[in-house]
């Protein structure tokens, strides 16, 4: 008999990420992505995982707040939290836009042959 050890939520959210950027590589790969992108290819796919995951933290927290008591320290606290996905995000939004912008180039160029 295997003993089955429930992960906490954060290793889940953390697998959770990590699927969602492989994803990315297996579909692009599967439609032929040359090696010569996979330095763009890793980039992407990292950040959209990380975007994807801070997305749901961000709606998580906003609605944990909205939910709280009135009481003005955990508004307080609250923004803070968001502030520090927010700025997460702005990380990864400004980190993606060259590679990105790379992979759609190429994706449009294969379109028009």
């Amino acid at each position: 008999m295997t003993d089955f050890t429930p992960l906490d939520p954060e290793t889940q959210h953390a697998q959770q990420m990590a699927l969602m950027a492989h994803q990315v590589v297996i579909k692009l790969k599967e439609m032929g992505l040359p090696e010569d992108y996979d330095d763009e290819l890793a980039a992407v796919c990292t950040d959209l995982g990380d975007l994807w995951g801070a997305g749901k933290a961000l709606s998580d927290r906003l609605e944990k707040m909205l939910k709280s008591p009135a009481n003005w320290e955990h508004v307080a606290n609250s923004l803070v939290d968001l502030r520090a996905v927010v700025d997460h995000m702005a990380w990864h939004i400004n980190s993606i836009k060259e590679p990105m912008e790379k992979l759609a180039t190429y994706a449009y160029q294969k379109e028009q042959g």
